[in-house]
């Protein structure tokens, strides 16, 4: 049986039906991949242009959104705007601010509120931030830049809401001011409370402790009187003259040699005044005749009543300021989980005062509404009245974006797509079993397939 000129001379080439086809591998790798784009040209523009105009038309057809941003002149370290972002988002304050929103009737956002309570996400509706930004915290050894770090305060705080309308905004921004300028600071009130407890505890321990020692010193000085007036009645020098008198021999041997006769110069009046500035060994008392003690000790006796009154004094008005703060904490405390504002917390200091008789007490009270005051006052905003303006999307944009994106994507499509149609044939190999057999029948004329 004869065999195809095709098949002998190349036994290993796969015979077609029209012959050995032209290999394009020869040519330009950029003429190849656009060729290869022409003719796939309606998958990958389709592929790419479709995304993009569902994109920008979704975009273009999505609700708008609205934000407004209102801006505090309030310095706080970074700790202290933890607090207040814990505070804020703690679980009493927003019942309060859903409370308010629900007053107001906007159910549609204590919704999406409650839902980011759940999953504590909350800055797609109410996010603070600060101006400038911390800086960051590295890992260093350096005390002077630690403390430096910890003691940078931000100049401004923001505060951003977002909603789906300008009404929807408004309302909200309404109520978060009012939480943050009038609830808020009853936390600091509450803490300028404790420290001011602390305080006012610690002066009164130690009036006590002064007020013991004052009492044992005047006991003793007016047992030290007793005895000099003892000393005086029995009789002594006369006061015409000064008699220097010591309480040791030690003290006679070491001033007396000074007041020697044409011994007493300018160095030795120094000398002499250096050795009495030693309050340890002796006082006033020794230079004086007993007369002149006993007088010395009553005007001390006097003076250590006198003290001791004080004392008394200041430490009745410590244990009063004492009561009256306490009852204010404790107006505070309950206060937190109710809907009480840093207002309403001022009229209740205002009638305390009217009803306050001690005059002592009024003033202290005056000094802590001007305090709180002031702690309200730092919350106080920039503007009163931002502009609420829509979130732009920017659906030209991003339909760009999103056109380069599947651009890419079907490009890579059609060149995977047809460099796999054109090395499907090649997958019949004579390396492969079975190859041979399906050659042969195909390379065979019709002659060939004759039997004989």
């Amino acid at each position: 049986m004869d065999r195809s000129p095709h098949s002998a001379a190349h036994p290993d080439e796969p015979c077609r039906p029209g012959g050995p086809e032209r290999s394009s591998y020869g040519e330009p790798a950029a003429l190849r991949v656009l060729g290869l784009l022409w003719t796939s040209r309606w998958l990958v523009t389709g592929g790419a242009l479709l995304p993009a105009l569902l994109v920008a038309l979704a975009l273009y057809a999505w609700p708008s959104r609205y934000t407004a941003t209102f801006v505090y002149e309030r310095p706080l370290q970074e700790s202290e705007f933890n607090v207040l972002q814990r505070r804020f988002y703690s679980q009493e304050n927003l019942e309060k601010i859903v409370t308010r929103l629900r007053e107001q009737k906007l159910t549609h956002y204590v919704r999406r509120l409650e839902r980011a309570r759940q999953r504590q996400s909350f800055e797609r509706l109410i996010r603070f931030d600060v101006d400038p930004m911390y800086p960051r915290r590295l890992l260093t050894t350096d005390p002077c830049t630690s403390e430096r770090i910890s003691a940078f305060r931000a100049r401004l705080l923001s505060l951003e809401i977002v909603g789906k309308s300008e009404a929807e905004v408004s309302g909200v921004a309404a109520v978060v001011t009012d939480n943050i300028e009038r609830v808020l600071p009853l936390y600091d009130i509450r803490n300028h409370l404790k420290k001011s407890l602390e305080q006012i505890r610690g002066s009164a321990a130690e009036t006590e402790d002064r007020r013991f020692d004052l009492t044992l010193d005047l006991g003793r000085e007016v047992a030290k009187l007793e005895k000099l007036k003892a000393l005086d009645s029995a009789g002594g020098p006369s006061q015409d003259n000064v008699v220097l008198q010591f309480n040791s021999p030690d003290q006679s041997r070491e001033v007396l040699p000074l007041f020697s006769p044409g011994r007493t110069t300018p160095e030795k009046l120094a000398e002499l005044q250096k050795v009495l500035r030693d309050t340890e060994k002796y006082n006033f008392y020794d230079f004086l005749p007993v007369s002149y003690q006993v007088r010395a000790v009553q005007s001390r006796i006097v003076d250590l009543q006198e003290t001791l009154a004080n004392d008394t004094e200041r430490h009745n008005f410590h244990l009063q300021v004492l009561d009256l703060d306490n009852q204010l904490l404790t107006k505070i405390e309950e206060s937190l989980l109710l809907p009480y504002t840093a207002s309403q917390y001022l009229g209740y200091l205002n009638e305390q005062l009217q009803a306050c008789q001690d005059q002592a007490v009024r003033d202290h009270l005056r000094a802590h509404v001007r305090q709180i005051e002031s702690l309200v006052a730092l919350n106080t905003r920039a503007g009163e009245r931002p502009i609420v303006h829509p979130i732009s999307r920017n659906p030209v944009r991003n339909g760009v974006l999103t056109l380069v994106l599947c651009l890419m994507v079907t490009t890579f499509a059609a060149v995977v797509l047809e460099c796999r149609r054109e090395g499907r044939p090649a997958l019949a190999s004579p390396g492969r079993p079975g190859s041979q057999a399906e050659a042969a029948p195909r390379g065979l004329t019709a002659a060939d397939r004759s039997p004989g």
